[in-house]
Order: C-alpha cells, then sequence, then structure tokens
C-alpha cells in the first residue's frame, strides 16, 4: 500500500488540487447562475470562504499552469539553441510534447471552468460579481499569453 502512495502521491496531490478547485468554482457557477436580482441586490452575495477559496485557487492554478508552461518553453528553446545558437527559439508542438499528463490535464481544467466563468459573466453581466468578473478576466489574459506561444513561428537569430 504504501509503495502503491510513493508511485503515485504526485497524481494524488494533483488531483485533489483540481477537484477542490471545480467544486468551489462550480459551486461558485450555481450561486450565480440561478441568482435572480432582486430590487435591493444587483449580485448575490458569496460568504467570504467561498470568495477567498475560489480566488486562492483560480490564481493558483493560473499561476501553475502558466510556469510549467513557461519554463517548458524555455527548455525547448535552451535544447534547441544548439552550439551555433541558430535553431528555432520556440517549437510549440515540442513544448506540447514535453508537457507532463497532469499539467495538461491541469490546463484543460482551468480553461473549462474559465470559459463557463466567462459565459456567465458575459450573460449575466451586472447581475454576476467581482468574482466572477475577475476570474473571467484573468483567464482572458492567461488565454492571451499562452496564444502568443501557439501563434508564433518558428524563428532564428539570422
Amino acid at each position: 500500500m504504501a509503495d502503491f502512495f510513493r508511485r503515485h502521491i504526485f497524481n494524488i496531490i494533483a488531483a485533489a488540487f483540481l477537484a477542490l478547485f471545480v467544486l468551489v468554482w462550480t459551486t461558485v457557477l450555481i450561486r450565480v447562475g440561478t441568482w435572480v436580482p432582486t430590487g435591493q441586490a444587483e449580485a448575490p452575495e458569496l460568504n467570504g470562504a467561498l470568495v477567498t477559496a475560489a480566488g486562492v485557487l483560480a490564481t493558483s492554478l493560473s499561476s501553475l499552469t502558466a510556469s510549467a508552461l513557461g519554463f517548458t518553453i524555455s527548455e525547448v528553446k535552451r535544447d534547441n539553441a544548439g552550439a551555433d545558437g541558430n535553431g528555432p527559439l520556440v517549437n510549440p508542438a515540442q513544448v506540447a510534447t514535453r508537457l507532463s499528463g497532469r499539467v495538461i490535464f491541469a490546463i484543460m481544467t482551468y480553461m473549462t471552468m474559465g470559459m463557463l466563468v466567462l459565459v456567465l459573466w458575459l450573460f449575466k453581466g451586472q447581475a454576476s460579481t467581482d468574482l466572477i468578473g475577475a476570474f473571467a478576466l484573468s483567464l482572458l489574459g492567461w488565454l492571451v499569453g499562452a496564444a502568443g506561444v501557439v501563434f508564433q513561428t518558428e524563428k532564428s537569430d539570422a
């Protein structure tokens, strides 16, 4: 049994973190999505613990996935530089093949939940919370950074 946990500890940690992220943000989406505006309140009230947990998890997952992509891109650049320094700077296919399954799953989880939040924000508008808007804008910023890599062609120093 201990050997199983030793071999899979990183997968267990990643699964627990991503499950918590999905659970907390699904709760936020349900509360905001099912809320009907009343005469006095412009947006639904969320308790402080939920807002804090959602913010920390979203920021953490965004940072973790962006840094994993950045480090992988850096490794590809270093390996392709060669002795003469004339190799391609970035090859998106090489970056994608070097990412671990955990990182790819984390990226897909972040983008999926983020897209759901973005759609809710666009449809609810003023009737959503600042938390929803902040995460939606954060996702857009993350996507712009990722798109910079995706749409970048191979370059050489020459």
